[in-house]
C-alpha cells in the first residue's frame, strides 16, 4: 500500500513538472507567435495610410499573403479587401512587398456598386505594361 502511494506522489510530482514546464516554455515562446507578425502588421499599417484609400473612407482589415516561386525568400505578393466603418467592401488592391524594406504601391479596384465584388479585369495582352514582345 505504501509502495502505491509513493508511485502514485512521484507521478502526480511529474505531472506537475511538466505542465510547469510547458507553462514556462509557453510564456517564453508563444504569445509572440500568435496573431500577425511585425511584417503583416507594418504592411497593415502602410496600405491604411495610403492616401487613396483615406480619402474613399475605407481601410484594410486583413491581408493575405502568398510567396510565388521564384520570387526570393524576403519577397511577397499580398491581396486585401478594402471595407468602410459598417464592414461594406468597397474593393480590393494587390501589390508586393519586400521584407524587412519596403512595400510597392499597390493596385486598386474599387468597386462600382459598394458590397457587390468584382473580379479583377483580364491583364492587357504584350506583356505586364503593355508593351509587345515583337
Amino acid at each position: 500500500m505504501a509502495a502505491d502511494r509513493s508511485k502514485i506522489f512521484k507521478l502526480a510530482f511529474s505531472l506537475t513538472g511538466i505542465a510547469f514546464a510547458g507553462l514556462v516554455m509557453f510564456a517564453m515562446f508563444g504569445p509572440d507567435n500568435c496573431g500577425p507578425s511585425e511584417e503583416d502588421k507594418q504592411l497593415l499599417t502602410t496600405l491604411n495610410n495610403l492616401e487613396e484609400l483615406v480619402q474613399k473612407g475605407g481601410y484594410v482589415k486583413t491581408v493575405t499573403s502568398e510567396r510565388e516561386e521564384g520570387d526570393g525568400d524576403d519577397v511577397y505578393r499580398f491581396n486585401a479587401e478594402i471595407v468602410d466603418e459598417k464592414g461594406v467592401a468597397l474593393g480590393k488592391l494587390r501589390g508586393g512587398r519586400v521584407e524587412g524594406f519596403g512595400t510597392m504601391k499597390p493596385r486598386f479596384l474599387w468597386y462600382k456598386t459598394p458590397g457587390v465584388p468584382e473580379d479583377w479585369p483580364p491583364r492587357p495582352e504584350g506583356g505586364r505594361h503593355g508593351h509587345s514582345d515583337n
